[in-house]
């Protein structure tokens, strides 16, 4: 059964002269064998996806509907997480693409220069309409009160924990200030588990958050940009934070871990709690076979600080599309096919997601116990805090906090480090 578009049912897509889409091989490509349909015309989509997991699966059936009403192929390139690492690389050298997906921060924030002024195309302020105030609010910030990217998959972001040990270690509530989660942490950690786990490559939410709890983004986003580590007494205290849990036991052993052996420890009953966004549910039990139960709570507050659990990280994956391109209208027209109605729907139902479209209103049950923190928030932090805005930088922060958690360095080697690197 066809499902329709959101958009102008594709009046321009159908009607344009358009130039057919190279693109480049790839053993990954999962739609690369295609002739085109009845048009001939081919479309080339970069995927942060793998051709294995959920999201995949809805976008190919999506990109199957699409060429079956244009006539249009999608010749989709499955490049996993790595995509964050590519695209910038390959739209600088000319590559032939046509649509590319990452996180939404990223596509604005890395690839502007590439991207298409989605308010020069039709349908778009339709579109508009669909989206979340609060992922159109920050995706325009990005753009300077434009529009470039077409956000989809929302997330949200806390601590995410398996409700059956906290049961077990005695925890009846879920901590709100910094002193309540250590007290917590102990309890577990007695009950015989490890209260917290992470992969190394998301290990700059935890000094993020831990940062912005005492001073907030706009602080913390002047700290980075001026490099005042040495001059932010809060910088040093959100990195003793983060020492204490370690000095404590409080980190499982094998912290960090690479992706996603970390989060993984929680579907093998080893570890009780991850800070991360709420596709978290969903790729534990794809990794692991495990139904847990999670619950979930905001990031602590800490005395003397200026946020609390009105403030969290809140965004989405975004589409982004090639100012290049000849088949930007279509490009618009698949994304948007995607971002609203039933695919949007079916992605949130497929992979536990927070429905990006505003006529979407049920939360899946895996993610349900974020939804009251979600509906009370006032306050959208960045994802890592803004601490990923800077592809030069980023690794460098990213080292030294995987050093912290690991006591390999303390928290003065951490600041000098971090002051001497920008």
């Amino acid at each position: 059964m066809k499902k329709k578009l959101v958009s102008v049912l594709l009046t321009a897509a159908m009607v344009a002269t358009m130039a057919v889409g190279c693109g480049g091989g790839s053993s990954d490509s999962g739609s690369s064998d295609s002739d085109g349909g009845g048009s001939g015309k081919e479309m080339t989509y970069w995927s942060m996806w793998n051709s294995t997991e959920a999201q995949a699966k809805v976008i190919q059936e999506a990109a199957d509907a699409y060429e079956e009403e244009t006539g249009i192929h999608i010749n989709i390139e499955w490049k996993g997480r790595d995509m964050k690492t590519l695209i910038g690389t390959a739209l600088e050298a000319g590559e032939d693409i046509d649509l590319f997906d990452d996180d939404y921060m990223r596509v604005v924030m890395n690839t502007k220069d590439y991207l298409v002024d989605l308010s020069t195309l039709e349908g778009e302020e339709e579109f508009e309409g669909h989206v979340m105030p609060v992922i159109l609010d920050k995706a325009k910030s990005w753009g300077d009160g434009t529009l470039y990217t077409v956000p989809y998959q929302v997330y949200t972001t806390g601590v995410w924990y398996d409700k059956a040990m906290f049961e077990e270690a005695g925890v009846t509530d879920v901590p709100t200030t910094w002193d309540e989660f250590l007290d917590v942490c102990q309890k577990v950690k007695d009950a015989g588990y490890n209260p917290l786990t992470c992969n190394s490559d998301s290990v700059n939410l935890l000094y993020g958050f831990q940062l912005a709890r005492y001073i907030g983004q706009d602080a913390v986003l002047d700290c980075f940009n001026n490099s005042n580590w040495a001059n932010v007494p809060e910088a040093k205290k959100a990195a003793e934070d983060i020492a204490t849990l370690v000095d404590n036991g409080y980190f499982s052993p094998n912290a960090p871990a690479q992706y996603p052996d970390g989060q993984n420890e929680i579907g093998f009953g080893e570890s009780c709690m991850v800070l991360n966004a709420s596709w978290i549910p969903n790729e534990i039990l794809q990794n692991t076979g495990e139904e847990v139960d999670f619950g979930f709570f905001p990031w602590p507050s800490v005395e003397g600080g200026v946020d609390g659990a009105e403030a969290s990280m809140v965004g989405a994956q975004g589409f982004g599309i090639n100012k290049e391109s000849d088949m930007q209208q279509e490009a618009f027209d698949f994304a948007t096919m995607i971002a609203t109605g039933d695919y949007d729907l079916e992605m949130a139902s497929s992979v536990n997601s927070i429905p990006a479209d505003t006529d979407n209103t049920e939360w899946p049950d895996a993610i349900a116990a974020a939804e009251p923190y979600f509906k009370e928030m006032t306050k959208a932090y960045d994802w890592a805090v803004g601490l990923e805005t800077n592809p030069d930088f980023t690794p460098i922060i990213n080292e030294n906090v995987v050093k912290l958690i690991q006591g390999d360095i303390t928290p003065d080697d951490f600041i000098a480090a971090l002051a001497a690197a920008q």
